[in-house]
């Protein structure tokens, strides 16, 4: 009997943590470190006092289609009070993600990521792929959603910026 209840609370804490909150509307935006295609760092507070925009990607074709739809908005809106940028989520590697970026359509013009620990998608609890978020000025998370149109984020970030 002991050791069933051992069992339990084990898995207890396994699923919990598994199904743990995820970052909503109205949350403080987790802090996040990611790589350039270059090798250089970069965080969550390099943007800060702008609105970001953020598409957590992996490779695979909602994926590239949602990258298509940021870059929409990055030709038809421009701020310098918004950050558009990519993150690969997943943990691939340079070579993965650079073949995946040269074979899309049309090139993508906003800065791309790289997450090898894939601390964005841990902290984040990401389950959807694509996911979008918009990060307010203040660090604030405005908006999370799977993929989501430009003809969408165009008028809402024109409100906000």
């Amino acid at each position: 009997m002991r050791a069933l209840a051992i069992i339990g609370t084990i898995y207890f804490l396994l699923v919990g943590t598994a199904f743990a909150k995820s970052p909503v509307a109205g949350d403080k935006a987790p802090d996040f470190s990611v790589q350039t295609m270059d090798g250089k760092s970069a965080s969550l507070a390099d943007f800060k006092g702008k609105v970001i925009l953020v598409g957590m990607f992996h490779i695979c074709a909602p994926c590239r289609n949602q990258a298509i739809e940021l870059e929409k908005v990055r030709a038809n809106l421009s701020s310098d009070k918004l950050a558009i940028i990519g993150i690969n989520t997943s943990g691939d590697s340079k070579e993965a993600v650079s073949k995946y970026l040269n074979g899309f359509p049309s090139k993508i013009n906003f800065p791309y990521y790289l997450d090898p620990n894939m601390t964005v998608h841990k902290a984040y609890k990401q389950r959807d792929m694509p996911t979008v978020l918009i990060i307010g000025q203040d660090g604030s998370l405005l908006a999370r959603t799977p993929g989501v149109g430009a003809d969408q984020l165009i008028p809402y970030l024109k409100k906000i910026l």
